[in-house]
């Protein structure tokens, strides 16, 4: 009864100007209690409130117009909140063509980059779950639970205190801001240098704002203007094994001056307000016996860190992201070996990623299209990430030639959106070798499907 009633005055003070324009309070304390109740995004209820205000200065026929979307969507989250189970999934068939040159072979194919399936709503009151299983087998999943990406619990009790609690497997706090729709057909450089199987371990976290999304569920500090995660994992070691009884430490903290959060999305086809945001993170752990970095003498181990800087800058149609990363390991009085195959008292990697984004919005059924740069360059010497950037199918003996370790990429995209739910991502790319390699261009096309 109190939601039906919270709904009823929304819809009220949105559809009478008259109303709103006396009780503008009134309107943003019932839009933030929904907001906090899981019930609207941050998003909407900017966009209610945008509507709002053109209502107020319009003519009756105005009114009417701007005002059926937002009392939809206020409905749509309704339902969505009260749905106990939501199957969704990502599905992106993709085209690769990379030249021959000096001798090796380039690739000409078509592959399925993801399959993802998941399923997430809520086993009770506050108490949300997620879980994502990725079919494709193009990238390696985590140990002893192959290709299963995330599976976790959220308990919402204390998200306007302390946060959102997180338990399972999920995202380490500082990877990324949160997985986007994404403007490159790839992760990113500094993404592969984050702890964890594509940045994900099983712990436990505490978070708040966006920059913890999807796991968190509170809006930030401050009118959702400090941004944090913390939260302590079962430690992977260099060969992405989360299960080598040793803990892992994670932190993170972002500031948004502006109190508004970007868009989820990288492409900016819906203008949004200028908005920014900056941040850190932290991560160290112990590493056990790795499978794929030798040690002289037998036995040692290393002290792994991990650091993080990113942001991220949002005006009109405009979009831009910035990242750099480094992983560091002190073999601790004894040697590694390197990705240069020299024994080392440490290994140390990192890597930048810079790129900004236009769209253009062609109707108002979400069909338009985007163009992106991105520049990146990494220095990598740990083994077992050894992955930047190899545009092949997988698996051929090619693939490490092409591969760097050391050099930069540079990226043009160009991407059509036939509907949110569907869009064409084409990227040509030039990478650019420092470790004795040979330059050499790449193409993807790539489909992307969500649901």
């Amino acid at each position: 009864m109190i939601l039906k009633g919270l709904i009823l005055v929304i819809t009220l003070l949105v559809s009478f100007p008259s109303i709103a324009g006396s009780s503008h309070a009134y309107a943003d304390a019932v839009l933030d209690a929904l907001q906090r109740k899981g019930l609207l995004s941050k998003e909407d209820v900017i966009a209610i409130k945008d509507d709002a205000m053109a209502a107020e200065k319009s003519d009756e026929k105005l009114i009417k117009q701007v005002n059926v979307k937002p009392i939809e969507q206020v409905a749509k989250k309704v339902t969505e909140k009260f749905s106990k189970f939501k199957v969704w999934g990502r599905l992106q068939p993709r085209y690769t063509f990379v030249p021959s040159e000096d001798g090796l072979e380039g690739t000409n194919s078509f592959t399925l980059r993801r399959a993802r399936f998941g399923l997430k709503g809520y086993v009770a009151d506050k108490v949300g779950f997620r879980y994502q299983y990725e079919a494709a087998n193009e990238i390696p999943g985590l140990s002893n639970a192959t290709n299963l990406l995330d599976a976790w619990v959220r308990f919402e009790h204390f998200e306007d205190t302390i946060g959102t609690i997180t338990i399972g497997q999920q995202f380490i706090p500082g990877y990324g801001r949160r997985p986007q729709v994404t403007a490159s057909v790839e992760r990113k450089f500094t993404e592969y240098l984050s702890p964890g199987a594509a940045g994900r371990a099983r712990g436990i976290t505490i978070r708040r704002g966006d920059f913890g999304l999807p796991e968190a569920h509170a809006s930030g500090l401050f009118d959702n203007r400090l941004h944090y995660g913390i939260g302590f994992f079962n430690g992977p070691d260099l060969s992405l094994n989360n299960d080598n009884n040793d803990m892992l430490f994670g932190a993170s903290v972002g500031i948004r001056p502006t109190g508004v959060s970007p868009s989820d999305d990288e492409y900016s086809f819906n203008p949004r307000p200028f908005t920014y945001g900056f941040g850190g993170a932290y991560s160290q752990s112990k590493d056990s016996g790795t499978l794929d970095t030798k040690f002289q003498p037998a036995g040692v181990r290393l002290d792994n860190e991990w650091y993080s800087l990113f942001a991220d800058v949002q005006s009109g149609y405009w979009r831009g992201w910035l990242s750099w990363s480094k992983f560091e390991s002190d073999a601790d009085g004894g040697l590694a070996l390197n990705t240069d195959n020299i024994f080392s008292g440490s290994l140390n990697s990192q890597a930048l990623t810079l790129g900004f984004s236009r769209g253009y919005s062609l109707n108002a059924n979400n069909f338009g299209f985007a163009w992106a740069l991105q520049y990146q360059y990494v220095d990598n010497e740990h083994p077992s990430r050894t992955m930047f950037f190899r545009p092949l199918t997988g698996r051929s003996a090619d693939e490490v030639a092409r591969g760097m370790n050391e050099g930069g990429v540079y990226q043009a995209m160009l991407t059509w959106q036939l509907d949110k739910n569907v869009r064409i991502i084409n990227e040509l790319s030039y990478y650019d070798p420092d470790d004795d390699g040979f330059s050499y261009p790449a193409f993807i096309s790539q489909f992307q499907i969500d649901f």
